[in-house]
């Protein structure tokens, strides 16, 4: 078997019909892949919904537990999958039709540990047509070191490439376990670890923009665990950033500072959970001046090409001001609630 596909879901009944739909539109004989739908402890229609397609595909299988959390649950995944390659997609998300055959071709062809391909962030719920026409001649194969150096923007998440089995197998690595954006940490030990990568510019992934989804819920206690998964993100990025600094090594420079500039990233965008919480300005601080001690914050690597807008400029600049932040920080809090302001 060439592909085992891994979708977590819990309470997906809204989102789950779409993905599973697009899964099986992949122009892949359902002997060569699998699609293995963990249901984490769901109390919606989703399962039933996973049913309806078990009955009609034999590549579909369905695993219940207790909820545990989505860390967990891919590492569930893990151990299940029996394919080459495996693959990770959250419910809310899906593909384009008959792209993942392509990859597949791909990961044939040059035998890899790990293959990039695009995602498009949407609210459109029906781009199932892929811009990926024609052959793609010009194919370099990087080792993962050499990619992170080179490529100083790619993401973090875990649903733009696929993975080799028996390579992540090898390294051993799991996913953190109650813990969100436990993604960042994994992939760039696993990119640290791989000797072949290749990204093609494949119109493939499709990330839905969801309302109530983990990174867009909030409810106090939910903002108050992101922004302690904030906390606990910027600090094992710095674990990963003393460890390569260890090596003294001229080549891991560059990837110290992807992975800096990545920290930097979540930093900012963990402000506005800040401005949207209850969390004290006491507590904020204290934050803030571990942040400063492993050179975390303040967001002097955030703005360039990436973040170029003038909103992310002056945002930045508010953050990076703790006086004119907690000065600001009860109006905007005020503001939002009253739905006179949006935030990110």
């Amino acid at each position: 078997m060439k592909l085992s596909i891994i979708v977590p879901f819990y309470n997906a009944e809204n989102h789950i019909e779409r993905c599973i739909n697009s899964l099986v539109n992949q122009n892949i004989k359902e002997r060569d892949y699998e699609i293995i739908l963990i249901d984490d402890g769901s109390n919606d229609t989703g399962v039933m919904i996973a049913e309806t397609f078990k009955k009609k595909h034999t590549n579909i299988t369905i695993y219940s537990q207790h909820n545990i959390g989505l860390g967990a649950t891919r590492n569930v995944g893990i151990s299940l999958a029996k394919g080459d390659y495996i693959y990770f997609i959250d419910a809310d998300d899906y593909l384009a039709y008959s792209t993942l055959n392509i990859v597949l071709n791909y990961l044939d062809i040059y035998d890899l540990e790990l293959i990039c391909f695009e995602s498009s962030l949407t609210e459109k719920l029906n781009l199932f047509n892929t811009k990926t026409t024609e052959e793609i001649k010009d194919v370099k194969i990087y080792n993962g070191i050499d990619f992170l150096s080179k490529t100083k923007f790619h993401r973090i998440t875990v649903w733009w490439y696929i993975i080799k089995r028996d390579f992540l197998i090898k390294t051993k690595l799991k996913f953190v376990e109650g813990r969100y954006m436990e993604d960042g940490p994994f992939t760039f030990s696993l990119f640290l670890q791989a000797k072949t990568v290749i990204s093609l510019p494949l119109d493939v992934h499709r990330y839905v923009k969801v309302s109530n989804s983990i990174m867009n819920n909030d409810s106090l206690e939910h903002l108050k665990k992101m922004i302690e998964d904030y906390v606990y993100l910027i600090h094992k990025f710095n674990s990963i950033i003393v460890e390569l600094s260890k090596k003294k090594d001229p080549k891991l420079l560059k990837v110290i500072n992807n992975v800096k500039y990545r920290s930097q990233v979540n930093v900012y965008f963990m402000f506005y959970k800040l401005i949207k919480s209850n969390v004290s300005i006491y507590a904020i601080n204290n934050i803030l001046n571990n942040f400063k001690k492993i050179e975390a914050y303040p967001l002097t690597d955030f703005i360039g090409e990436e973040y170029s807008k003038r909103k992310f400029v002056i945002t930045s600049n508010v953050f990076n001001s703790k006086f004119l932040f907690f000065i600001l920080l009860y109006p905007l809090r005020y503001l939002y609630r009253l739905n006179i302001i949006k935030l990110v």
